[in-house]
């Protein structure tokens, strides 16, 4: 058990270093939603004159949107790692047409805030208090709407952490593909102690891509990742620890979840392992639990327009009808885009299921 230990901690200090490895040099922040943007006092602040998505609340950016016709539900949705809240804008489209107003925040260490001293480094323990913040300032505002958290990856094991510590809070919680057991880690760790050295500067080296193209096959998408300046690929060393302590967690928190949660996950996601997933949901004691699996989804399914119709369907419907039913609690799964799936994927597809009627 001692050697064991010693592997286990060997082998998360070299994931450190891969992490550590996607050190791109991405180019200086960009003025946008910064330059007019001045402070305000309102819980939920003034437009920003850059981008008329982009609010302040509080002292920060974060992307917001109001229905036409609302139905009275509200969701939060956090990014996943890498990423800024702006990756929700067409999910954020697809939800005000059905009457869904929303907030998309940014994780410190992210988004067109990072250039201040208090939000320049990745921390999810604070990301944890902003967002239960808004969630009572909400609360105050809009005391009879519905609301939901949506975190997918990062943004998932965020979502999850907070609905455990704050179920007062919330009415319900989607997480997609929750940050918590990383496939490949040993082969990407040791390709990122070899990056550290052998590829420093702008370009990533061999860890750095492999990571981008376990949670892509698009390359137009990793080449927006790349040249976006909200975005932020270069973690330090205590960043790349302390996400990974964050992350271990997940399914520890995921087991005090007791409102209604929707999990969502590609079939096809080779960053976080599916088959985890399926495991953390049937951890979750929820008496009211959903599991959707997307046959043809990647690591993706909710940010960036990699949703398909039938995602978007099943998880407004959801959030209208599903998580607050009274009448039929219990454990739900379903999968959607199952067609012409081969016989590898038939499997890898059973597999999941019976693993989330695991007790």
């Amino acid at each position: 058990m001692a050697n064991k230990a010693k592997v286990n901690k060997y082998i998360h200090l070299m994931l450190v270093c891969a992490l550590l490895g996607l050190g791109i040099a991405l180019p200086a922040l960009a003025d946008e939603c910064l330059t007019n943007a001045a402070p305000v006092s309102a819980t939920v602040g003034a437009r920003c004159t850059e981008d008329p998505s982009c609010v302040i609340v509080g002292e920060t950016h974060m992307l917001e949107w109001k229905s036409p016709a609302p139905a009275k539900i509200v969701v939060v949705c956090i990014h996943g790692l890498g990423l800024c809240a702006r990756a929700y804008k067409p999910l954020a489209k697809e939800l005000s047409a059905a009457g869904i107003d929303g907030f998309g925040v940014n994780v410190r260490g992210f988004g067109p805030d990072r250039g201040k001293p208090d939000r320049a480094k990745l921390d999810c323990v604070k990301t944890v208090n902003d967002v239960t913040e808004l969630l009572r300032n909400i609360h105050k505002e809009q005391p009879d709407y519905k609301v939901f958290l949506v975190g997918e990856s990062m943004g998932g094991a965020l979502a999850i952490r907070i609905a455990a510590e704050n179920s007062n809070l919330v009415d319900g919680v989607v997480c997609s593909a929750p940050a918590w057991k990383l496939l490949k880690m040993r082969r990407t760790a040791v390709k990122g102690v070899f990056e550290l050295f052998l590829f420093p500067g702008r370009h990533p080296g061999p860890a750095g891509r492999a990571i981008m193209h376990q949670a892509t096959t698009d390359s137009e998408l990793t080449e927006h990742w790349l040249t976006d300046p909200s975005h932020k690929l270069k973690l330090s060393l205590s960043e790349a620890t302390s996400f990974l302590s964050f992350i271990s967690k997940t399914d520890k928190y995921a087991k005090q979840v007791i409102k209604p949660v929707l999990v969502i996950q590609g079939l096809n996601d080779h960053l976080v392992s599916p088959r985890a997933v399926a495991k953390l949901f049937s951890d979750i004691p929820s008496a009211s639990k959903t599991f959707m699996i997307d046959g043809k989804g990647e690591h993706l399914v909710l940010e960036e327009g990699r949703f398909s119709p039938p995602v978007t369907e099943k998880l407004i419907s959801w959030m209208k009808t599903g998580a607050t039913s009274q009448s039929s609690p219990g454990v739900t799964e379903f999968t959607v885009n199952a067609q012409a799936l081969s016989p590898s994927e038939t499997r890898r597809l059973t597999r999941l299921q019976r693993l989330s009627q695991s007790d």
